[in-house]
């Protein structure tokens, strides 16, 4: 049987999660020895031909490259996107694809730089269409929620919702890897006649590491903060709280990329409980993780399954995380972690006394995390996924 997944990024490609599940996804099919085939976004087109997988980078037309949409301003973004809609340059170059490669079922994921018409592009061609729900983006172009400034939907808001949800109409399954993102999506009228299937994101794969020598052994406590840095994401509010703290026996290690890297860097240099580390490759994940006793998650914005709670767990690392969107579908308080009030650095800074005057706490936390490893087994996801279609 032949697989075919659409995203608009591919790895080497990266700028968030939806990356790193479609591509454990991917493997995960062809281990299990279906013929797999992922369409994604190109600066240039190309096929890549492996064993069993056939990657195909396409480039539709637009007024500018899917990757420097972030880099334009809001002006000329506007019209990207409604071309973007009706992307029928984008949709001409899956269906050739489909044509070639005749996938008996697709899983889409984030269409956004590809084509809003492919879905309907699957209903015209007969082929069974899993859709997986990685944020809000057909509700708001951005796919972002700010906690404290969930501004009401204007009138260009709620045509593009419109758009987005006839367009897309109701695949055959859509997964939703949180209840939240399900019912933010039913409440608002998408996927009317679909099955439903709400699962969390499965482990994403990580290198092998040697075991860690801690830097700080005994009662230091090391943190780590892995995302993209931006204000969204909460970082900035992590180095507040970070600043106002009476302990010294932490080490917080940042990790990531973003439009406020200069300025997290600045705010971190020469003190000595900072370690930013900045742009790391997978293959480097697991060391960090190896050194780490828990990861902190302080998005401001509603997030739906966050990666980087899958990747602490596979690892056995407890998360102190914001409770909001779905986190606390995943983080669940004195298990596998702890949740703080979102945008509240009072919570958070509780959270974080907790462990930095009680170490010991985070002993029970990291076996919980353990625990909840196996709860996000690839191959059980796969095959939930596979027997709903």
């Amino acid at each position: 049987m032949k697989v075919c997944l659409i995203n608009n990024l591919y790895p080497p490609d990266r700028r968030g999660g939806a990356e790193v599940m479609v591509e454990a996804i991917a493997v995960g099919l062809r281990e299990l020895g279906y013929e797999v085939v992922v369409i994604a976004l190109g600066r240039q087109r190309a096929v890549e031909r492996g064993d069993r997988m056939t990657v195909y980078r396409i480039r539709p037309f637009n007024i500018f490259s899917f990757f420097s949409l972030g880099d334009r301003p809001l002006w000329l973004r506007l019209p990207w996107h409604l071309l973007d809609l009706f992307g029928w340059s984008g949709r001409l170059q899956v269906k050739r694809v489909l044509k070639a490669e005749r996938p008996a079922l697709v899983l889409t994921h984030n269409l956004k730089g590809v084509s809003y018409l492919i879905p309907r592009l699957l209903r015209d061609l007969g082929i069974k269409h899993i859709h997986t729900l990685h944020d809000i983006q057909l509700s708001r172009p951005s796919g972002l929620l700010i906690s404290g400034q969930e501004k009401p939907f204007l009138v260009l808001d709620l045509q593009y919702e419109k758009w987005c949800r006839y367009l897309f109409g109701s695949p055959t399954v859509v997964v939703a890897p949180s209840h939240w993102v399900a019912d933010y999506h039913r409440t608002r009228g998408f996927f009317r006649r679909s099955r439903w299937l709400v699962m969390p994101n499965p482990l994403p794969r990580l290198d092998p590491a040697p075991p860690a020598v801690r830097e700080h052994p005994g009662d230091h406590v090391n943190l780590l903060y892995l995302g993209q840095l931006e204000r969204g994401k909460g970082i900035l509010l992590l180095l507040e709280v970070m600043e106002g703290l009476p302990r010294t026996n932490w080490t917080l290690r940042i990790v990531g990329t973003g439009s406020l890297s200069e300025e997290v860097r600045v705010l971190t240099a020469d003190k000595p409980n900072y370690r930013y580390l900045g742009y790391v490759k997978r293959s480097g994940l697991r060391a960090i993780f190896n050194q780490t006793d828990a990861t902190v998650v302080p998005s401001l914005c509603y997030e739906n399954s966050p990666t980087v709670i899958a990747e602490s767990f596979s690892c056995g690392v407890p998360v102190v995380a914001a409770d909001i969107g779905g986190i606390s579908e995943l983080v669940k308080d004195n298990v596998n972690g702890f949740t703080f009030a979102p945008s509240d650095p009072r919570s958070l800074r509780a959270v974080l006394l907790q462990y930095l005057d009680h170490p010991e706490l985070l002993a029970p936390l990291r076996e919980g995390a353990a625990r909840t490893r196996a709860s996000l087994d690839l191959k059980m996801y796969l095959q939930k996924m596979l027997e709903a279609a």
